[in-house]
């Protein structure tokens, strides 16, 4: 996880807006497309700034992951091996999509990934133990895997290390009541639900939820 961190604050932090010749489109391969999208998220985030100096803010650095998170995830779970796979690509493919005219591309990665432009309508598992888990793991994910120096981002991630020492108490007593003890079943149930927590919409605004109900 610390590698996701790692690799994704240079590019979030260096993207530039350019149009060049080049005529782009979103590949077929659903590593290399979520890389793509996720680029041409923080090329507009990057454009759209008052200033190209600094880091992006928190809330832009956690849509861009979503794309990864998005494609690092099937009806198992999310793997972080595949998210990572996502985070690598993304690093490979910005030179050629910001040099080329990468604007045309936002339209189709909205489509391809409604998730994360969701805000609203946004709901929880409906049993409380799958919610409390849902977000635990979120909130551990995002706080290994963005960076920020802007206040608001501390904030946010102080509030998800607060929610995580929250819900260890009642996680810990929810899996023992479903004897669940081993430590590769735990973790399968951890990707499991942040799985399905990924597919709800965008993560801020999820996690926001999320320590509305239980901090």
């Amino acid at each position: 996880m610390r590698k996701l961190m790692i690799m994704i604050l240079p590019l979030s932090a260096t993207i530039v807006a350019s149009c060049g010749p080049q005529k782009l489109a979103l590949p077929s391969d659903p590593i290399d497309r979520a890389a793509t999208c996720a680029v041409v998220s923080a090329a507009a985030s990057r454009a759209n700034a008052p200033t190209v100096a600094g880091g992006l803010g928190f809330d832009q650095q956690t849509k861009i992951i979503h794309y990864a998170m998005l494609a690092g995830t099937d009806d198992q779970g999310l793997s972080t091996k595949r998210t990572a796979a996502v985070v690598a690509r993304m690093n490979d493919l910005q030179p050629k999509i910001t040099d080329g005219k990468w604007q045309k591309l936002a339209v189709p990665c909205d489509s391809a990934y409604p998730e994360v432009k969701k805000t609203s309508g946004i709901e929880l598992p409906a049993s409380k133990f799958d919610a409390e888990l849902g977000c635990y793991a979120m909130g551990d994910f995002l706080t290994r895997a963005v960076q920020t120096t802007d206040s608001k981002g501390e904030e946010e991630l102080a509030a998800y290390n607060k929610l995580h020492r929250d819900l260890d108490g009642p996680i810990g007593a929810g899996l023992k009541a479903r004897g669940v003890t081993l430590v590769a079943k735990t973790q399968s149930l951890k990707d499991a639900a942040l799985g399905k927590m990924t597919r709800l919409g965008a993560p801020s605004q999820v996690m926001k939820i999320c320590t509305d109900r239980f901090a």
